[in-house]
């Protein structure tokens, strides 16, 4: 009798203090209902497909910890398999994964984006039209004095850099940062501006008989028309990671889960996977993968919404490289690991520092293209207040290098994340797998 009290007293005892309470269930000053996907906890009990943490709306994102630049860690990712990372910059937080795609797995993206077919990657400010040409060509015909921005190439020695007394290709794109004079010679606007240069030099005699006015305008007109002057330079594809997806792209999402240790549903919900490819003076130059406006809603949650009404929330960028390339082709952080940057100096995109034709190599961090490699880095940081995405690391501007022989192919993985305010928003992208 006296055993079954004990038992009683006791069972009280365990309830009045809640320990047999299983909703409350959470670690001391832990603000999360679960410890799903803490580093330190059991990441196979939260990205199983039982859905265990689906109900769970209160996970957060998390990032691998990188030590300092240089450190390396193993991490097993498929059974009896560990990878190694490198890691490359502390800003943005980023890592080099050496071997992290088989070949037969390069090839085999390739291979799919070829039968779907690629078409011109185009951004909004290399769209230009020939009337704006015309236009400009009819007003330097009537009127030939440069505004006053221009009014330093009225001056013979601004172009003559070498100071002997003749202007020559060369000296031409170096005036016009990066510009190439021969890129596409199909356009015969100013004839003798054109066959001047194609001589080889121009004197000061006749460099006095030229119309500046028109020279810079068909000048600028390349650098738009050109696709070699365009902020972008290449070609893509998209290959859907759904319920349809190759099983090539489904093991890599697995495999992409135990790499970053997020939720199931934060990869599932993320854009599918680009490729591109880069051929002859192929480039990217310097930009974000995600968006700065904090208070725009996420476009993977607005599928309605284009920018600028909403903004491109892309925690992690995963690049892979999917070939050798024969010269050129690297990525480029310009301002990796630098605390000191005057971010005001680099907003205007137009500024010099953003095109990695001319500054590649001058920028702070450049990876250069191995087959099998993987990039991952951090776009965004996480919010302190609610685990979710945060701001924008500027850090993480980067792009790519000119190919200068050979061609490029890289695939992208960008792995969307919702902010404190769209939590409980699905992804556009989120169509499930099946079992």
């Amino acid at each position: 009798m006296n055993i079954r009290i004990l038992l009683v007293l006791f069972l009280l005892f365990l309830l009045k203090f809640d320990i047999l309470d299983s909703t409350h269930q959470t670690k001391k000053g832990n603000k999360f209902w679960e410890p799903c996907f803490e580093e330190e906890e059991n990441f196979a009990h939260c990205s199983s497909s039982d859905k265990t943490c689906a109900k769970d709306d209160h996970f957060k994102l998390v990032r691998l910890p990188g030590m300092r630049t240089g450190h390396v860690s193993w991490l097993e990712l498929e059974k009896g398999r560990k990878y190694k990372l490198i890691t490359r910059a502390m800003r943005p937080l980023l890592f080099e994964i050496p071997s992290f795609l088989s070949d037969e797995e390069c090839d085999h993206i390739i291979s799919l984006a070829k039968k779907i077919g690629l078409y011109p990657s185009v951004i909004s400010r290399d769209q230009f039209r020939k009337e704006e040409l015309e236009k400009a060509m009819q007003e330097a015909d009537s009127n030939a004095t440069l505004d006053a921005k221009d009014s330093v190439a009225q001056d013979f020695n601004t172009w003559d850099i070498d100071k002997d007394g003749f202007i020559d290709n060369l000296e031409v794109n170096s005036s016009f940062n990066g510009f190439v004079l021969s890129a596409n010679p199909k356009f015969n606007v100013i004839n003798n501006f054109q066959m001047s240069l194609s001589l080889g030099k121009v004197s000061s005699t006749l460099f006095r008989q030229w119309n500046l006015k028109k020279a810079l305008s068909y000048m600028a007109y390349l650098k738009k028309s050109s696709a070699q002057h365009s902020f972008r330079f290449s070609d893509q594809a998209w290959l859907r990671q759904d319920r349809t997806a190759d099983h090539v792209l489904r093991r890599l999402h697995e495999r992409i889960i135990k790499l970053t240790k997020l939720p199931r549903k934060i990869i599932q919900g993320s854009e599918d996977m680009q490729v591109v490819r880069y051929q002859a003076f192929g480039h990217y130059h310097a930009h974000f993968d995600s968006g700065l406006e904090l208070n725009t809603p996420c476009c993977h949650q607005n599928p309605s919404l284009r920018p600028p009404q909403c903004r491109i929330c892309r925690f992690i960028t995963i690049l892979y490289y999917l070939n050798d390339v024969e010269q050129g082709g690297e990525t480029a952080f310009p301002v990796a690991d630098n605390f000191t940057v005057k971010w005001k100096d680099l907003e205007n995109a137009e500024a010099v520092e953003y095109n990695l034709s001319i500054n590649c190599h001058a920028a702070n961090l450049v990876i250069p293209p191995k087959k099998g490699t993987a990039i991952m880095w951090y776009n965004n940081f996480i919010d302190a207040d609610s685990g979710l995405l945060g701001k924008l690391d500027r850090n993480s501007l980067h792009g790519g290098c000119d190919v200068i022989k050979g061609e490029k192919w890289i695939a992208n993985n960008w792995l969307t994340a919702p902010t404190e305010n769209s939590k409980y928003l699905k992804s556009s992208y989120d169509v499930g797998f099946s079992d």
